[in-house]
């Protein structure tokens, strides 16, 4: 997509939310923030910086197959993505977290930007999963749950990549390859899900990705209540489906405007008015973006001009079967 459609695409998503806001009550909107509970804010916020970390800690699981990683060196990278995907739109910011995994641990550019595509993918997989359990737990909308079949069918689908994927590796390291082995851009592309080979890695990735989507969950409960909507727990899953379903079909930079427009949308379906839906979208999109994104910030301020080569500590000895950590 080019930068014209890209720009067009952008001024189409800031016009309807400017007008979705203006057709509503603007006054009304002011009002509800105003009135919010910061108690229930920065419970959310502290709850959204958790989730950073979680992904993080989703992250280093992916790089430690190849290497050693501080949790800290993975959480630099996650809150320098965050800024550069408030900045670009589609996700672009993603090659900023592959940077900073090449600047500090010397990792091939192929092999960092597989582990992040591998560690978004991880992510967007699991959605499925946590929606499917919560189905199991909680009465969602029919809206969601007409979503579930076709969950169902990618989380399958993705199951039977990543097994294939798996044995595949497997059959690699039981013919002498290390998992760190990069020869050509192949190999580099390889070492960067190396983690698909390591059962009790993966599990751990799909557990962090879980812990992720609850806390997600957790940070849209919060804010329903700051706003006095006294809505169940499913009303807070189903909205967090939609929003992500919505922000994928359209990304702009740091989803302003789609998330506002899905978010109220998500909400009119537990009948919450569209003027206080909005006020919800508004605070809770600034929740979620505007303290990590500044404190991504301070750190890319903080460890750019400074950057350095950190050697990556590489497994050596290929593990002896599919389920070695």
């Amino acid at each position: 997509m080019n930068r014209r459609v890209r720009l067009l695409l952008l001024v189409a998503v800031l016009t309807a939310t400017a007008i979705a806001i203006a057709r509503s009550d603007p006054a009304a909107i002011g009002r509800a923030l105003a009135a919010m509970s910061w108690r229930w804010a920065l419970v959310a916020s502290l709850i959204n910086l958790l989730g950073v970390v979680l992904d993080a800690a989703r992250l280093r699981i992916i790089v430690s197959a190849v290497g050693r990683v501080t949790i800290w060196n993975a959480l630099q990278a996650q809150l320098v993505g965050i800024v550069g995907n408030v900045l670009f739109p589609f996700k672009l910011g993603e090659g900023a977290r592959a940077y900073v995994l090449t600047r500090r641990h010397q990792l091939p550019t192929a092999t960092a930007v597989t582990m992040v595509v591998l560690d978004r993918v991880m992510d967007a997989v699991v959605l499925p999963l946590f929606v499917v359990m919560a189905s199991l737990l909680l009465p969602l909308p029919a809206r969601v749950l007409r979503f579930r079949g076709w969950m169902l069918l990618a989380l399958t689908g993705a199951a039977v990549a990543g097994g294939v994927i798996g044995w595949r590796l497997s059959a690699r390291h039981a013919a002498g390859a290390a998992p760190g082995a990069a020869v050509g851009t192949v190999d580099r592309i390889i070492a960067g899900v190396t983690v698909l080979g390591h059962r009790r890695r993966i599990a751990a990735t799909i557990a962090a990705s879980l812990a992720s989507w609850i806390a997600r969950a957790a940070i849209v409960w919060c804010m329903l209540r700051a706003f006095g909507l006294e809505l169940p727990v499913s009303a807070a899953v189903s909205v967090l489906v939609i929003v992500n379903l919505g922000i994928a079909v359209v990304a702009t930079p740091g989803n302003v405007g789609t998330f506002e427009l899905v978010t109220a949308a998500a909400l009119a379906l537990w009948s919450v008015p569209a003027d206080l839906a909005l006020s919800v979208a508004i605070a809770t999109h600034a929740i979620e973006v505007v303290p990590p994104a500044l404190i991504g910030l301070v750190v890319g301020g903080w460890w750019l001009p400074a950057a350095h080569h950190q050697p990556l500590t590489t497994n050596h000895s290929p593990p002896t079967s599919a389920i070695e950590s």
